[in-house]
């Protein structure tokens, strides 16, 4: 049965902050390629009955599907690992399981209204769906050459400049709605990995 963990819920868990020495020249070529041969699609968010729609309203980004790169993601998959084991009720059984991953391109102009990750909300702020196995998110920003687009986390009072290299790593339920302000100049790029948690008890497996 898929069920949402009480201590992934936990609201007081910290905002995880740090750098990203590896080379970052590839990701940024692979968007800009993707870009210029329009091979990217606006990012959708969930309808009312849970179904995948575009809605400018919300987001008008560009989703653009990564190429793989083993040593990032290791790295993005060790660092999810080290926050999640130091913030939760963590378990020997437990796994981390990719449940998305995306770059994204912001044009100027262009930011996302305050949301969860895990969650996609109408104009009244009643849920419109949730989608189980997103646990946590982590964002690595991938260049530097633009003004605006900063991610402001209201609930905790955070607000980060986001530089190339920076990893930024949180829950993706409510208690962490966050924003995107819009983009003043250039071009913001964004790497974005998305895990649930896999838990095992020896008899049930579920997402929490």
């Amino acid at each position: 049965m898929i069920t949402y963990a009480e201590s992934i819920q936990r609201p007081d868990a910290a905002i995880f902050q740090g750098y990203c020495h590896l080379p970052l020249d590839r990701c940024v070529a692979h968007i800009e390629e993707r870009l210029t041969a329009n091979d990217y699609r606006t990012h959708e968010v969930y309808g009312s009955r849970g179904e995948s729609i575009v809605n400018k309203d919300s987001r008008d980004s560009k989703a653009i599907t990564p190429k793989h790169d083993e040593d990032l993601a290791f790295y993005m998959y060790e660092a999810v690992l080290g926050y999640f084991n130091q913030n939760f009720a963590a378990q020997p059984s437990d796994s981390l399981v990719l449940a998305q991953h995306e770059f994204f391109a912001y044009p100027r102009g262009v930011g996302l209204k305050m949301h969860s990750d895990d969650h996609a909300l109408s104009a009244d702020g009643k849920v419109l769906a949730r989608d189980e196995h997103r646990g946590i998110t982590a964002i690595l920003y991938l260049n530097s050459e633009f003004t605006g687009g900063q991610i402001n986390f209201p609930k905790q009072d955070v607000s980060i400049e986001p530089t190339a290299g920076k990893l930024v790593i949180f829950p993706s339920n409510k208690n962490f709605r966050h924003e995107v302000r819009p983009i003043l100049s250039g071009w913001r790029y964004s790497y974005q990995r998305i895990y649930g948690v896999l838990k095992t008890d020896g008899k049930n497996v579920g997402f929490a």
